[in-house]
């Protein structure tokens, strides 16, 4: 099993950035490795890829010397369990709006006794080299369990969530969050001030890490200096995109632009 110091550094107060990576590509989450990015984080929600897809993006991140979490779609126990026994070093559930929903995650991602993951000897215990009892207490340490705060539905309970025995960070979704407000696309500090300051400080009560999205890393670093953990800066593919059009604009500023068919 391979382990990392990422919630160790969380814990001592660094801040830790990771990528999401959208595009499924094995290579794309190499490049994200050797750039240098604390974590990947591999998105099964709004990505395409599913459990043998996240295999391989788990196997190269470790290859590059990443930490490889993935976003679920759900949070059904069977998601869960079927993302950590692939090897993903933590998961990021979407949508958790009560106690009793991260209570539900938490005792999916853990086992006994701080949960009831099932047991298999699989690619997570070295397919079953790693003895299963020493295999149980690294990974119940070593797996990262976070949850989203992305509907105004969560704000009144963030007290609770934060406070569920086996949860370990709370990570604001900007975008959805704004969806909620009534603000689609408002997604600057100044738009969702109180709730970050509302994670923020449930987290420190309860002694848990906190942890955002943001595309600028001017932005990034300012939420840093705020206190989260992890931030995680843009995607594989707004990266890429960003690279192309700013070559093209060079190499041809009087283009007109490609119409935008959408579907």
């Amino acid at each position: 099993m391979r382990q990392n110091d990422l919630r160790e550094r969380m814990e001592r107060g660094e801040t830790v950035y990771g990528m999401f990576l959208n595009s499924g590509s094995s290579v794309l989450t190499e490049v994200i490795g050797l750039a240098g990015f604390d974590f990947v984080l591999i998105d099964s929600e709004h990505g395409p890829t599913g459990v043998l897809d996240n295999r391989e993006l788990v196997q190269a991140a470790e290859y590059r010397g990443t930490v490889p979490i993935v976003r679920v779609p759900n949070s059904s126990s069977d998601t869960i369990l079927k993302m950590l026994d692939i090897g993903a070093h933590g998961i990021l559930v979407p949508r958790v709006n009560t106690a009793e929903e991260a209570s539900r995650v938490a005792r999916a991602a853990r086992y006994y006794p701080q949960g009831s993951r099932g047991v298999a000897s699989t690619r997570a215990s070295d397919y079953g080299f790693t003895p299963l009892t020493d295999y149980f207490a690294l990974a119940n340490r070593r797996n990262l369990v976070a949850v989203q705060c992305e509907d105004v539905a969560c704000l009144p309970n963030l007290d609770a969530i934060a406070a569920t025995e086996g949860i370990d960070l709370l990570f604001v979704g900007p975008y959805d969050l704004s969806s909620s407000m009534g603000a689609p696309g408002q997604v600057g500090y100044e738009s969702i001030r109180d709730t970050v300051n509302a994670v923020l400080d449930a987290a420190r009560r309860h002694g848990k890490l906190a942890g955002i999205f943001t595309k600028d890393p001017g932005e990034a670093a300012f939420y840093a200096e705020l206190g989260m953990h992890l931030v995680i800066v843009g995607t594989d593919i707004q990266s890429f995109a960003g690279v192309c059009r700013n070559l093209v604009d060079t190499l041809k500023p009087d283009r007109k632009p490609a119409p935008l068919t959408g579907y």
